[in-house]
């Protein structure tokens, strides 16, 4: 019984850490403001994606951000992000396709009432069911469809929150 109960106890040790790891906050000052500026990731389920948030002085934005270093983006393209927590309605933003980096493109928005309504979704949820995020075309046609994982969401959120000055009803 005991050798037993060592075995879960260390397998549940070994977990707590990469469970932990799907949402990350990290924060440092902005040398042009003199201000904090923080991002908060969120991993989306086994797809080299993750949901982004970032905030700076009077600026917050949300990307669908996607590995692929090889797609060349040379126009601005328009799509349609939704964002599902729990049981609550989706929110739909307009989003633009860019690249973030040479390894990553993003799909952004500047919406910052909807993104509030998540960030307070995502906060206020007390169950463990995934997040989920669905892209579509400017014609609406459904695209692409991903969950990803809320637990341990809150203390990140709560940083990144408290780091930006974010007020959410």
């Amino acid at each position: 019984m005991y050798k037993k109960f060592c075995v879960i106890f260390m397998a549940t040790l070994c977990y707590l850490p990469v469970a932990q790891a799907s949402w990350k906050t990290t924060t440092e000052d902005d040398v042009f403001t003199a201000q904090k500026k923080a991002q908060m990731d969120a991993d989306i389920s086994g797809h080299n994606q993750a949901l982004i948030f970032n905030c700076s002085q009077n600026n917050l934005t949300m990307s669908e951000v996607e590995k692929d270093p090889n797609t060349s983006v040379t126009t601005i393209k328009k799509y349609t992000t939704i964002v599902k927590i729990d049981n609550n309605d989706p929110v739909v933003f307009d989003t633009t396709l860019s690249r973030r980096n040479p390894d990553y493109l993003q799909l952004k928005t500047s919406q910052t009432d909807k993104i509030k309504i998540v960030l307070k979704q995502l906060k206020d949820q007390s169950s463990k069911k995934d997040f989920m995020i669905g892209t579509a075309d400017s014609k609406g046609t459904p695209l692409s469809s991903y969950t990803g994982s809320v637990s341990f969401a809150k203390k990140a959120i709560n940083k990144f929150i408290a780091t930006c000055n974010i007020k959410i009803d």
